[in-house]
Order: structure tokens, then sequence, then C-alpha cells
């Protein structure tokens, strides 16, 4: 059997139908017979009927003619006037032609398939869905041109589609759930099942983790599985696998936008989680770092690490330019150097006229003197006191009688600085 090819997909579609399909579309107007093409029924039109006289009926709205009243009726309801008097049983669609409604019931309703793809298992319905078919997804013709840009596309729908969104920008898909409104319907379904009803239908194959749409799913996988790195920062060497951290990095290390103010004071953050431990550490003091090794807690992690070096490893790596001290941390290095070596006092009460080297220091005064804080209890009896300092000084004097303070002159010692004061007054001066 010898297989025939051909230049377009229209003469593949003819080829179909009156070959192998054995359809005869045109129907002679004279008499019953009827042809698989147009060649055919002129040859048995002058054949046959060519001593019958054609009587033209013209019609009033265009140039056509008809050589029987009934088909010029036909043809002005159906295309003047658009009477659809051919009802379909099976729906409320109806249609000028009877051809058209035939062509409708076959194609919606019993599902007929009769237009087989050559090229592929496809088949179709209609002849023109075949043609569409073939010409986008064989032939890769793409016919309609975009009037705004040059992209083309293989079908209408799709340059429709294309226009509306693109340039027309018309969002003509609106959410039921919230105002949120969309140019095409899969955006609109892709928001409703990942906002609304957080349908996670993309899974990870190789966590459990699950994702409304595929777009995070790939960057899951190229960030946290594969450690794809593909957004270089412009500014420096680094490079992040999401474009987000990118941004972020940029705007709070090389353009320093502090876009996080603090609703408690007047300090601003580039970083909404340093921004959160601002507000859990100063404000809300949230001490949620615990030490293993002891009771202390801290506000943040870093405190709790530099108290583990510092105070159980006893590790001081930071010396001090200036003295014999060291310490665990560049920040307590830095805040000995202001308070101590240049006398820094740049943290300002805001209720008198002092100022202090450190923070630390500052609330420890606005405590005390200020709100008369006194959270320093004494486990020896009920007295509490504002600072740790005058707590150690009560227990050492009342409780534990150690005698610290020694007179140079004799061999007595005292608990408290005002007895040896007033001791040498007394006996040496």
């Amino acid at each position: 059997m010898g297989s025939s090819s051909f230049t377009s997909s229209e003469d593949l579609i003819k080829h179909n139908e009156n070959v192998h399909e054995k359809i005869k579309k045109y129907q002679c107007r004279y008499c019953s017979s009827s042809f698989a093409n147009s060649g055919c029924l002129n040859k048995h039109i002058q054949d046959v009927h060519k001593k019958i006289k054609i009587k033209k009926f013209e019609c009033s709205y265009c140039s056509s003619s008809f050589n029987r009243s009934g088909h010029l009726k036909t043809h002005i309801e159906g295309v003047h006037e658009k009477i659809k008097k051919y009802q379909c049983s099976s729906c409320s669609s109806s249609f000028t032609q009877s051809g058209s409604l035939k062509t409708h019931i076959e194609s919606v309703h019993e599902k007929i398939k009769k237009y087989q793809c050559s090229y592929c298992s496809s088949s179709f319905t209609r002849s023109g869905h075949l043609k569409t078919h073939i010409q986008g997804i064989h032939e890769k013709i793409k016919k309609f041109e975009c009037s705004y840009c040059s992209i083309s596309f293989t079908r209408s729908g799709h340059l429709k589609m294309h226009i509306e969104s693109v340039h027309e920008k018309i969002k003509k898909y609106q959410c039921s759930y919230c105002s949120c409104s969309f140019t095409r319907s899969g955006h609109l379904k892709n928001h409703t099942e990942g906002v609304h009803e957080k349908i996670k239908k993309f899974q990870c194959g190789y966590c459990s983790s699950s994702f409304t749409r595929s777009g995070q799913l790939k960057t899951h996988i190229e960030g946290v599985h594969e450690k794809i790195k593909k957004y270089q920062c412009s500014n420096c060497s680094s490079s992040f696998t999401q474009s987000g951290h990118l941004k972020t990095h940029i705007e709070s290390i090389h353009e320093k936008i502090k876009k996080f103010p603090c609703s408690y004071c007047s300090s601003s953050f580039t970083l909404s989680g340093n921004l959160k431990k601002h507000i859990e550490g100063v404000h809300e003091k949230i001490k949620k770092y615990k030490c293993s090794d002891c009771s202390s807690s801290f506000t943040q992690s870093g405190h709790l690490k530099m108290h583990i070096v510092g105070v159980h490893e006893k590790i001081k790596k930071f010396q001090c330019i200036f003295c014999t001290s060291s310490f665990a941390s560049s920040g307590h290095l830095k805040k000995h150097i202001e308070g101590v070596h240049e006398k820094l006092k740049k943290f300002q009460c805001s209720f008198c006229s002092s100022s202090f080297a450190n923070s630390g220091h500052l609330n420890t005064h606005i405590e005390g003197v200020h709100e008369k804080i006194k959270k320093f209890q004494c486990s020896y009896c009920s007295t509490s006191f504002t600072n740790s300092g005058d707590l150690k000084n009560h227990v050492e004097t009342v409780h534990e009688k150690i005698e610290k303070f020694h007179c140079g002159s004799c061999f007595i010692s005292f608990t408290e600085l005002e007895s040896l004061m007033s001791h040498y007054k007394t006996n040496h001066s």
C-alpha cells in the first residue's frame, strides 16, 4: 500500500475526507446525488443537467445568487437575519443551518471524533479542529500575529488571551473569596487553591514538603536540595537561592534601608527578624535562650553564646590595647574601651541628665532610680534592692559579716567603709 504526502494541512484533510472517509458533502441542487468534492459536482451538473435552464434568485443584501428560492431564503435567514430555527434537543443551543446542528450533535453530545490526525493518535470532532491541531502542533504554523508586538500564536484563542492579559491588562476572572482578579482562568485557579483552599498538590521528591505552586516547588528544590545559588549580587560576591533573599541582602547590607520601624521607640531595622529580636529583648524582656550550665537566660542567641564562652569556657580572646583586660566578645571589648578608656557615655537617660557608657547601665539606672524597681531579692531575708551590687553588699555585711575594710594603722577590720572611716577619724587622726 503506497503512502501519500502533502504540502499543507488543507490538502491532507481533503485527502482524508475524499479518499478514506468517503465524505460526500457536495449535494447536487437538481437531484439527490452527492459528491466528495466540488469538481466532481460541477462535472455531474454539466454532464447530466446541462439542458436545465438555471433560474437565478439574487440576494438583496449581498451579491450571492441561488438557483432555488428555498436556498435563497435559507441564506437570508442564516447569514443576514441570523434566524436560528434549528434547535438542539439535548441542550439550549440553536443554529441557522441544519448542517451546523448536525455537526454540533455529533461533536458535543455524541462525541464522534471522525477526523483522525495522520501524524499522531489524536482525533477530533471537527475538521477545523484537526486543521488547527496539525498547523499548531506538527507544522508549528503561527499565523495569528499580535498587532501590539511581534509575538505570534498557533491559535486565535491564545492570541486573544495574550492581548487581554499582556496589553489590555483585562482582569476578568474574579476571585469569589476576596477582591483579587486575574487575566487568566489558570491564574485564578492557582490563587484559589493556594491562598484560600490551601491545596498543596506539588510534592517534593526529596522530602515531605509540598507546595501550592509548581514555581514554589522548583525554588525549594533548587535552594534546599540542589543548593543552586543563581541570584548573584552585583555589589559583592554573595549569591542566593532566591530572588527575595538577594533583594533583602542588597537593601540591608548595601543600601542600608531600614524599613522596619519599632512601634515602641525610634529604632528601625533593615530586617524584620532583627526588629522582632529587638522588641522581644529590649521591650518585652523575653529571655528564651537558656544556658544549659547555669540558670542564666538571655534575649538573644548571640548573648547566650558569649555567656558560655566567657563564663563557662573562660575563653577571652578579645584583648584590650589600653590595658590587660580581655573579653569573650568583640562587643564587650568595644563597650569596655568606650566606657573605661574613651569615657564615652552615649546612652542618655530620658528622665534626667545622666548618661552611661552602655545600655545595661542605663537600664539599671532607670529601673533603680526612676522606676524604683527592686528586682534583686535577698535569699536570707525579705529585703530587696534595685541593683545587684547593693544586694551583694547587704549579704556580705549583714548576713555573712565579711569584714573586707581593714584599718592600715591597726589590726581592726570592718564590714562597711563608713565604719572604717569613722574608726580612723576617732583613733588615728
